[in-house]
């Protein structure tokens, strides 16, 4: 039996609706100087290989003696960071800023924007800010972003 070009236009799809997300469509921005009240002017951190939100919280031992033998854990202090790394780009305002917010004690309001344009957003300390400047390998920048309060819910995209 030959397959003819007609036949294999209808080959079956998929009946589901998961769809997964592709990381490399997830970008971290952060807002720039310029920026007004209501009206935030958002830089794109460019060269971007990876960057991971982490959410994590306390674990607080509630356990009794009437527990019946098995440890009782409660939700304690919740925290957020993102690890960047990068790209070293020349004239990368996003980048600048991150590193003159690391070296002068300044936070930054950072940005996660989603392939479908949702988004969740904080307020961060620079807790590391590493230029990777090997001589046989690109120029890379490695920062870690530490949250002050909560990092928003995600947010439908305009």
């Amino acid at each position: 039996m030959t397959i003819t070009a007609e036949e294999l236009k209808n080959l079956p799809t998929p009946t589901g609706t998961v769809e997964a997300q592709s990381g490399k469509d997830t970008l971290l921005y952060i807002e720039m100087p310029g920026s007004t009240s209501g009206s935030p002017k958002w830089g794109l951190v460019g060269g971007q290989r990876d960057c991971t939100l982490d959410m994590s919280a306390d674990s607080i031992d509630a356990s009794h003696k009437t527990s019946g033998g098995w440890a009782t854990k409660l939700q304690g202090l919740k925290s957020w960071s993102i690890t960047y790394t990068g790209l070293l780009v020349m004239n990368d305002d996003a980048a600048t800023a991150m590193e003159y917010a690391f070296m002068n004690d300044k936070e930054i309001h950072a940005k996660i924007v989603y392939p479908d344009k949702s988004y969740q957003e904080g307020w961060a300390s620079i807790s590391k800010f590493k230029k990777g400047l090997s001589y046989k390998d690109a120029a890379t920048i490695d920062a870690t972003l530490e949250g002050r309060g909560p990092i928003s819910a995600v947010t439908a995209g305009a």
